[in-house]
C-alpha cells in the first residue's frame, strides 16, 4: 500500500496543480474574445478533470478546435458510454477542493498567476515550460491549456450545464 500512497502524492501535489492552473489560465486568456481573466470558480474544475486518467484521456483525444461541448458529448457516445465519468466530475471537484486551493496558492506565491480584486485570474507569464519536463507532464500542461481555451468560449452557466457541475 505504501507504493500506491507515494504514487498518489507524486501526482496529487500542489506544485503540479499550480502548473496546471497556470496553463489553464494562459489558455483561457489567449482564446477569450475580449481577453477577459478567468473567473475563480473555474480553478476547481482543472484538477478533477486532468488528474483523473480516464477523464483526461477524453480531453487529450479531443481536438482543441472542437471545444468543450464536443468533448463532453464523447462521454455519452454509444461507442464509449462513459457518462458516469462526466457525472463524477462534480464529486471529484468537491474531493479535490483542498488540493485545488493549495495549487492556486502555490501558483499565486510563485507568481505564475495574479488574483484580481474581482476574483479573476490573469497569467503573469505566458512562456511555456522549457526542457527537462517529462512528456507525461507536458501532456498534462497542454491539456490544461486546451481546457482553458474551451472554457473561454463559454459562460460559467454553459460550462456548468455541459459538465454537469455546480459552482
Amino acid at each position: 500500500m505504501r507504493g500506491l500512497s507515494a504514487e498518489v502524492r507524486n501526482i496529487q501535489n500542489p506544485a503540479l496543480g499550480a502548473g496546471l492552473v497556470w496553463r489553464f489560465v494562459c489558455g483561457y486568456v489567449a482564446v477569450h474574445p475580449t481577453r477577459n481573466p478567468v473567473p475563480l470558480p473555474l480553478v476547481f474544475l482543472i484538477l478533477p478533470i486532468l488528474l483523473h486518467r480516464k477523464t483526461a484521456e477524453f480531453v487529450e483525444r479531443t481536438n482543441k478546435a472542437s471545444g468543450l461541448r464536443v468533448c463532453a458529448a464523447k462521454f455519452g457516445a454509444a461507442k464509449e458510454c462513459k457518462q458516469d465519468l462526466l457525472l463524477a466530475i462534480n464529486h471529484r471537484m468537491l474531493e479535490l477542493k483542498g488540493l485545488s486551493t493549495e495549487s492556486l496558492r502555490m501558483a499565486l506565491a510563485t507568481r505564475l498567476v495574479y488574483l484580481e480584486t474581482d476574483a479573476t485570474l490573469i497569467p503573469l507569464s505566458k512562456t511555456k515550460a522549457g526542457s527537462g519536463i517529462p512528456d507525461e507532464i507536458k501532456t498534462m500542461l497542454n491539456n490544461a491549456e486546451k481546457l482553458g481555451a474551451w472554457c473561454a468560449l463559454l459562460t460559467l452557466h454553459e460550462i456548468a450545464m455541459t459538465l454537469k457541475v455546480r459552482f
